[in-house]
């Protein structure tokens, strides 16, 4: 069987990393970055991007070296992807951080409200309803990541993981802060009767007249109360 000889360069400065000798023709480009690993530690394969051209799209892991467009002398090139965390770990630290964070507004910890307030519990059912919810999402997200989903890609730049956690971890805890809050109370429904006597108030002639141009002036709290909006 004839062998390949694959030399690796760096994409960005041409200059050559690795030379590899006699590599299996059927060698997938996943065992190729493994042999590159072993010269370089630093760079492991999860952290590899190999490519045909400097500026060419990331081969497969799964990519045979016989198949490729590419002779017996084989030149791939590399680039550097950074540091990298696998799938299972976003997940669960995007998820992890929005339950624990409610949690502690939950509870009240100490530096969060005034210090009257620590480890207090609300008195309103609604306060523990929302926190049971909200629990039970991110308790079956975790489960899910653990036992359910499968990742086709195995990592990602660890860079990234700072921005979704800002989403997650920053809403969340946004939330939790009002509705956790000791001056928190749920919303009223409005009073029916009080409602229904607006509605049917008929005003007199004489007040139609001095208000015909009323209405762009009157203050945004009566009306919001004539529509019903407040009780």
């Amino acid at each position: 069987m004839k062998h390949y000889e694959v030399e690796i360069l760096c994409a960005k400065t041409k200059d050559k990393l690795c030379f590899l000798d006699k590599v299996d023709p059927n060698s997938t480009i996943g065992e190729i970055k493994a042999m590159f690993h072993k010269s370089h530690p630093q760079w492991y394969p999860a952290r590899q991007s190999i490519r045909l051209d400097a500026k060419g799209k990331s081969l497969k892991d799964e990519d045979i070296l016989q198949n490729l467009p590419v002779g017996t002398t084989a030149t791939l090139y590399f680039r550097d992807l950074g540091a990298q965390i696998s799938w299972v770990t976003v997940f669960l630290t995007e998820y992890g951080g929005p339950l624990l964070l409610y949690l502690m507004f939950y509870f009240r910890v100490p530096f969060i409200y005034n210090t009257k307030y620590d480890f207090t519990t609300s008195k309103h059912w609604v306060v523990h309803l929302a926190c049971m919810c909200h629990s039970f999402h991110y308790v079956k997200r975790l489960l899910e990541t653990l036992f359910v989903h499968r990742f086709s890609h195995g990592t990602m730049p660890l860079r990234n993981i700072f921005k979704n956690c800002t989403y997650y971890w920053g809403f969340s805890a946004w939330m939790a802060y009002y509705i956790n809050h000791p001056l928190y109370t749920p919303p009223v429904l409005p009073d029916r009767k009080l409602l229904d006597s607006h509605r049917t108030e008929k005003p007199s002639a004489t007040r139609l007249q001095g208000q015909k141009d009323s209405l762009p002036h009157q203050e945004s709290l009566h009306m919001a109360l004539l529509a019903g909006v407040l009780p």
